[in-house]
């Protein structure tokens, strides 16, 4: 039996730059942080021949978790399945602890996980596995490599970058499903609008500032939720570094320069976790 770890992400800030006219997916920039909160994925291989769902099944401890083929763990075999060998076949449980739905990426690193298992046996170059990733979801591609990376484009245009890891951050899901679809409607940004320059390159050019970085779906979202916007509140009250949604939500982080202050703020919430840079 082999079990991986499929990590969760935080957006330290994320700016929508624009749209693409030819498909009107958002541009956006963002740094991507990877964080020790984590699924964890058993993977039993078994030498099986057959059809798609004789070789490959899938299971999850969390009964909302759909493990039919819209799970992303079952898309990532399914893109594979032409470089894999003919008679490879596995059981995989998946055990959930990031919140689906919360903008912290779980799913796509589910996918991530099991395409860099996957490709063990297929070898695919960087550049072909990237290429599979993108299709299966824009977050994909940066859990191939996790850490922290500066993402443009769609998400998918990535390099690596450099910024302080001395912190922690304390993680608020407020129980809310909120549709990443819906999310962009309210920005409101058509596609014929001029797109925005980037800029968090330049500003990290100078002494590193959390202030410098915002989310542009917190303005967007909070008059809808005004929950999360009490928990922002909440978060600076107690010393919050910077605080803000992961992604379009509806997870709300706040970065903590100390445990003490980590504890002080999870200490008011029934669903606060406090969560590590990797």
């Amino acid at each position: 039996m082999l079990t991986l770890i499929s990590n969760a992400k935080l957006n330290i800030g994320l700016r929508i730059l624009g749209r693409r006219p030819e498909d009107g997916y958002h541009l956006i920039e963002t740094i991507f942080q990877e964080i020790d909160l984590a699924d964890e994925i058993q993977i039993e291989e078994l030498k099986q021949r057959g059809l798609f769902h004789e070789r490959f099944t899938l299971t999850c401890d969390d009964p909302n978790i759909p493990v039919d083929d819209s799970n992303l763990i079952l898309k990532a075999i399914w893109a594979m399945i032409p470089y894999l060998p003919i008679d490879l076949g596995a059981k995989i449980h998946l055990t959930k602890r990031i919140p689906a739905g919360a903008g912290l990426g779980g799913g796509s690193s589910n996918a991530a996980t099991i395409l860099k298992w996957l490709n063990l046996k297929a070898k695919l170059s960087k550049n072909d596995l990237a290429e599979i990733a993108v299709k299966l979801g824009a977050d994909v591609p940066f859990f191939l490599n996790g850490g922290t990376q500066y993402a443009r484009g769609i998400g998918d245009e990535l390099s690596p970058i450099d910024i302080p890891k001395d912190w922690c951050a304390v993680l608020v899901f407020p129980g809310l499903h909120i549709s990443t679809s819906w999310a962009y409607e309210q920005l409101k940004i058509s596609l014929t609008a001029k797109p925005k320059k980037a800029i968090i390159p330049s500003q990290l050019k100078n002494d590193f500032d959390w202030r410098i970085f915002e989310n542009d779906f917190d303005l967007a979202i909070i008059p809808s939720y005004p929950e999360i916007g009490k928990i922002k509140e909440h978060f600076y009250k107690e010393g919050a570094l910077y605080t803000g949604l992961s992604g379009s939500g509806s997870t709300v982080f706040g970065i903590c320069e100390s445990c003490k202050i980590a504890e002080r703020m999870v200490s008011a919430f029934d669903n606060a976790v406090i969560t590590y840079p990797i």
